[in-house]
């Protein structure tokens, strides 16, 4: 073990524990939490300066009750074409929900530390994360002990949720930057029918999310209504692109410029079909149902995080 500067945050004096391999390094860090990254990762990211969405990327995920997450290159580079930019409103949502997360019941104090936690509300910076943490106390959503404090600013906070919290957390439940629904664009066809119950769905559901496809449930709306108005309300978005339906690329598209993640999926044996528009993207490649649920949830996992429900049994 050594201390050096975290290689994603640049934290002074973190706890450094380089297999004797050589191809993998664990990294306890006090901003990003605990996590592994492996060698080629550390090489991509050397010369580079990582930008804040990654660090709250990764705070995000360590934040998670499981095993360390581990850091490929692979990871970060779907994570840079994936992860959204919250606005203003959004991270406020998103600091409130990670402060629930934290709380064993409501009531319970939560401690949080602008220099470290600042990365839970995907801020660049500590003054950022203050200006959140003070917003949420003036709309009356969190309140501040007064114990052992002395002002607003001090550098550790003890906080917890009240009652117009909750309900401000009910009602935005389905916003997109803390929803748990999973919106799923693919073909209808018979054929695939087994890729959507037992593959993408099961994945998504065991990662802890709602999997919604727009004709899995009756509707009154205009289906072309009903289908932007549940992408604005979904996490993330699944593109299975097999059989290469023009309304798949159209809902992608439009998730894309809402700024939600899009993850894709394809056949192996139709991947040379797809449209050249989108054929960088890493497409998770499949050959049966299987296969691409087991895939789909760990790149669930990996790139968006755990969701908030248990996997069914």
């Amino acid at each position: 073990m050594s201390r050096m500067a975290c290689p994603i945050c640049k934290l002074e004096s973190q706890e450094i524990f380089h297999h004797p391999s050589g191809d993998e390094t664990k990294v306890k860090c006090d901003r990003c939490g605990t996590f592994i990254i492996t060698r080629p990762a550390l090489l991509a990211i050397a010369s580079e300066k990582i930008g804040h969405k990654t660090i709250a990327w990764i705070k995000n995920l360590t934040e998670q009750p499981d095993d360390p997450p581990r850091i490929t290159s692979e990871m970060l580079e779907n994570a840079e074409k994936n992860l959204p930019n919250y606005t203003v409103t959004e991270k406020q949502l998103i600091l409130l929900k990670n402060i629930e997360r934290r709380m064993e019941f409501p009531g319970e104090g939560v401690s949080v530390m602008a220099k470290i936690d600042y990365p839970l509300s995907w801020a660049k910076n500590e003054k950022e994360f203050i200006y959140y943490l003070k917003s949420l106390g003036e709309r009356g959503l969190i309140r501040f002990s007064t114990e052992n404090r002395r002002t607003i600013d001090d550098p550790i906070q003890i906080v917890d949720i009240t009652a117009a919290g909750w309900d401000f957390l009910e009602k935005n439940a389905r916003t997109a930057a803390i929803s748990d629904q999973a919106f799923v664009a693919m073909s209808f066809s018979s054929e695939l029918k087994a890729i959507w119950e037992n593959g993408i769905k099961r994945a998504i559901e065991r990662a802890g999310y709602v999997a919604y496809r727009v004709d899995s449930e009756p509707h009154v709306d205009r289906i072309d209504v009903k289908i932007m108005a549940e992408i604005k309300n979904s996490r993330f978005l699944i593109a299975d692109v097999t059989e290469q339906k023009m309304g798949v690329y159209f809902e992608a598209g439009y998730g894309l410029g809402l700024g939600i993640p899009v993850l894709w999926s394809c056949r192996r044996d139709d991947l040379t079909n797809a449209h050249f528009d989108t054929n960088h993207y890493n497409h998770i490649l499949w050959e049966n149902e299987t296969g691409l649920e087991e895939e789909l949830y760990d790149f669930i996992c990996a790139i968006i995080g755990k969701g908030p429900r248990k996997p069914k049994t």
